[in-house]
């Protein structure tokens, strides 16, 4: 594993996949591929934390593997999830875009803030400096809000973030 701050712990505030919470049920997934686009240095939207995605990849890891993870000592819970994390981070942009069809596609992933050399903290990006059109991407306040609550962050605007650059 990485020297990097350590993947909330099993028994940590990370619900069961099963019991699906705020996450819902899984609706039926189809790939966003998105164009491929210049690397931005500053995005739009929302920041996800390591609480945040952990929770999507149990959620994730559970949908594709049921029961898998009651059968894992917490210690290898933690280390299935640390990688179902990465994956999540691919896999969280095309489920909300299935979900919310007017959103606008510009990325095929979260992006990593700036500032850390290993990224603790990604943002679902709603626009970006990338292009003219990722700037001024029309936005509905209301499709916004159902994101935000979607994602689960709370309370949480979305801002401008700096991005690690050759972030694409």
């Amino acid at each position: 594993m990485s020297s990097s701050a350590a993947p909330p712990h099993s028994t940590d505030a990370v619900p069961s996949g099963r019991s699906y919470g705020p996450l819902g049920r899984p609706y039926k997934y189809k790939h966003v591929e998105t164009a491929p686009r210049p690397a931005p240095k500053t995005a739009f939207g929302f920041v996800l934390g390591p609480k945040c995605r952990f929770r999507w990849a149990r959620w994730y890891y559970e949908m594709a593997h049921p029961d898998e993870l009651a059968t894992l000592t917490p210690e290898e819970v933690d280390e299935t999830l640390e990688y179902a994390e990465m994956a999540s981070r691919s896999m969280l942009p095309g489920l909300i875009y299935s979900e919310f069809p007017d959103l606008p596609r510009l990325r095929n992933h979260l992006l990593p803030v700036a500032g850390e050399i290993v990224p603790k903290y990604y943002v679902f990006v709603l626009r970006d400096d990338a292009t003219w059109q990722g700037m001024n991407a029309p936005l509905d306040p209301e499709v916004v809000e159902a994101v935000r609550r979607r994602l689960d962050v709370g309370d949480q605007e979305p801002h401008w973030y700096r991005i690690d650059l050759n972030a694409r």
